[in-house]
């Protein structure tokens, strides 16, 4: 039987409470500084690419790598919540810029990815030991967005194949914020306050013609989203 049930859910700062290209960045600084990110950048895979070759020359191993993003730890109740997600028949996508070896690997580790629809991503591999990575996609449609991923755009073309009655989105940065502004009324947008997202929802909710139709429920965990979709597991903390 077709799932009638979506939720997404960014990665970096919304399934985890950190950034995962940052951990290893982070990770790099301690002995070798990686190249710095440039503002006049609009891409960011490309750097990360340049970062995945400086650690592979800076001696940081695949285990090494894969160590420091398992130990990345989740958000307060994301695990409770991705599981009650499967459990109840929904399907579950993370949709991130960040690239399948972390998202899978990570999923992995904390037990969750049998709970996961799919992942998409930029792709991303080992190969001698070094890590690759390659755009996701490559969009111009979308002037918002980088290149190499508009979420809007993914999840169109996830939605285009499939028959949603009801669709959940939670995430944190300002690449959230564009699928946010094509849900439908009956959607509900969980923004990880405090963050660019939310306040970019905030700034066009008081606006004149605000562009968000969906529902908009700000979180600080994810106990916030399961509760608001699940009331009767409002005991699970």
């Amino acid at each position: 039987m077709a799932r009638t049930c979506l939720a997404v859910f960014d990665f970096d700062r919304t399934v985890v409470l950190d950034d995962s290209d940052a951990t290893i960045i982070n990770k790099l600084k301690e002995n070798k500084p990686p190249p710095e990110w440039e503002a006049t950048n609009k891409d960011w895979t490309p750097y990360m690419s340049d970062v995945f070759e400086h650690a592979f020359t800076a001696g940081l191993s695949q285990d090494d790598i894969l160590s420091c993003i398992g130990a990345m730890r989740p958000t307060p109740g994301i695990e409770q919540l991705i599981t009650t997600l499967a459990t109840e028949g929904w399907d579950v996508l993370v949709l991130t810029d960040a690239n399948t070896v972390f998202v899978q690997h990570w999923l992995k580790v904390h037990g969750l990815s049998d709970c996961i629809t799919s992942v998409i991503t930029n792709k991303a591999f080992f190969s001698s030991g070094r890590l690759y990575i390659e755009p996701c996609m490559r969009q111009t449609a979308c002037a918002r967005c980088p290149t190499n991923l508009c979420k809007s755009i993914a999840l169109l073309r996830w939605c285009q194949q499939h028959q949603y009655q009801r669709i959940v989105y939670s995430g944190d940065g300002r690449n959230d914020y564009c699928p946010a502004t094509n849900l439908p009324a009956n959607a509900t947008v969980f923004p990880r306050s405090g963050y660019p997202m939310d306040e970019l929802i905030k700034k066009t909710l008081s606006s004149s013609s605000p562009q968000i139709k969906a529902k908009v429920v700000p979180w600080h965990d994810a106990y916030t989203i399961l509760h608001e979709l699940f009331p009767e597991k409002a005991h699970i903390h």
